[in-house]
């Protein structure tokens, strides 16, 4: 089960087998197993309470345990939420009854509550065999072809209130989006997430498909990482002239087919924590031309290492070629094989200039990722002390708006002195015939919690 996740409809499988500690709805929790969440006074001890009346697909009941012991797990293992963990002191937390579980922290973390709420799949304490581990979900497995497809029954025992609404859900693993959309109007599939943006208006007028957008704090961002500690861009200048010599709306118009929009230096646009004061960075090429013409940058050449691991990092990449000549920078475009791109982290995160596409995460956590001393994928070097301190800053808030002022406080710290040049927001695209109805995001766009849904007759 820990390896549920790696592909879009591994983790709709996931979703509907095992329940979730909880989920975001937008930028808030949304508790699941968990009946609620709260801190003490600095964020060093988590209550977690947990909901009565859940029961796995064997028909034993869910306790505290089941939950400490998946959260032990997943700290323990090279997964994602193994890094939303870091903070989590395994050995001190415990379980003070069948319902109340007490997690304690190496630090303070007044938003550890948003990290509970990435994908942490619930499973019996005890599991030694997780490729068969019980679920408390609406769903188990039937039958299963890895790589292919997965038939999934409904538990007519189930505990929520929202379902199942579907006696069985048959999900196909389909690689390529043209093929998905081709099954889509085919009739093969009835739902088809992460179709390409050409797709909007090629099927826009046709009547057998519905095509949706997913809402937009959950678009994903495009950005050119410059890493700080590396030349050129050990030189302020050359990161300001990189980010003069961008013309975001021109890549929005060109990469996003006037789909996106425009991103400000600062991802997580439209979450409630964004910090909607920041300014807007100015399209200035003959700034660019002189920042780069001072001093030792003189006849810098840069090169952009990208990939087609998905669309709009290549895209990008290839359309700053010309933006740049245009400001008088030198641009070279290094495509590596999508295989390779993320394999080989330690070139990737070496180079002096790459793409990055960051797909939506919680601010306070993507922030958390990218940046600071406990960075999983410091694109942009090491953090210096002042973010470093900021960071921890951010981490030690409690409370609503003390929470979204210290994040702000990141964001516009970023916005001046990191090294990411966050350029254009990137929709996420679905397609479903029009007897689907109850298909919602939550979380990435392309991962939709099929729990909710339903065919008409």
């Amino acid at each position: 089960m820990l390896q549920a996740t790696a592909t879009a409809v591994d983790y709709v499988r996931a979703r509907l087998i095992w329940d979730t500690v909880g989920e975001m709805d937008g930028s808030t929790c949304v508790w699941r197993v968990a009946k609620s969440v709260e801190p003490n006074a600095d964020a060093t001890v988590w209550t977690v309470r947990v909901r009565d009346g859940i029961t796995f697909s064997d028909g034993r009941a869910l306790t505290a345990e089941d939950v400490l012991f998946t959260l032990r797990t997943f700290a323990s293992q090279p997964t994602t939420q193994s890094a939303y963990l870091a903070g989590l002191d395994v050995k001190a937390s415990k379980a003070r009854d069948k319902h109340t579980l007490e997690l304690r922290l190496t630090s303070p973390d007044g938003f550890f509550d948003l990290a509970l709420a990435q994908s942490m799949f619930v499973f019996p304490a005890g599991t030694k065999d997780f490729s068969k581990a019980l679920g408390s979900g609406p769903f188990v497995l039937k039958e299963w072809a890895r790589g292919r497809s997965s038939l999934l029954k409904a538990r007519r025992d189930y505990w929520g209130d929202d379902g199942p609404y579907l006696d069985e859900i048959e999900l196909l693993s389909v690689a390529e989006a043209g093929a998905r959309l081709n099954g889509l109007k085919a009739g093969q599939f009835d739902y088809a997430g992460a179709l390409t943006l050409a797709t909007v208006r090629t099927e826009k007028q046709n009547p057998d498909l519905r095509i949706s957008i997913a809402p937009r704090e959950l678009w994903g961002e495009l950005a050119f990482s410059m890493n700080l500690s590396v030349a050129p861009f050990t030189h302020p200048e050359a990161v300001q002239a990189v980010r003069c010599a961008l013309d975001r709306e021109a890549m929005v118009r060109s990469v996003t087919f006037g789909l996106g929009e425009v991103a400000d230096d600062a991802m997580g646009r439209h979450q409630d924590w964004y910090d909607t004061s920041l300014p807007h960075p100015v399209h200035d090429p003959d700034k660019a031309r002189r920042l780069m013409s001072s001093g030792g940058l003189k006849g810098t050449e840069l090169s952009v290492r990208t990939s087609d691991y998905e669309y709009g990092p290549l895209e990008g990449a290839t359309a700053f070629v010309d933006q740049g000549r245009a400001a008088g920078l030198r641009v070279a475009v290094d495509k590596v094989p999508a295989a390779d791109f993320y394999a080989d982290m330690k070139s990737l995160l070496a180079a002096p200039l790459k793409t990055s596409f960051y797909h939506p995460l919680p601010l306070p956590l993507a922030l958390s990722t990218y940046y600071g001393p406990r960075a999983s994928y410091p694109f942009t070097g090491p953090s210096s002390d002042t973010l470093n301190g900021l960071i921890k800053a951010m981490h030690g808030a409690v409370g609503d708006d003390k929470r979204r002022r210290s994040v702000h406080d990141v964001q516009r710290y970023l916005q001046k002195y990191g090294g990411d040049a966050v350029f254009a927001r990137v929709p996420t695209v679905a397609g479903a015939k029009p007897t689907v109805g109850g298909v919602k995001a939550l979380g990435f766009f392309d991962y939709p919690c099929l729990r909710d849904a339903y065919l008409a007759a």
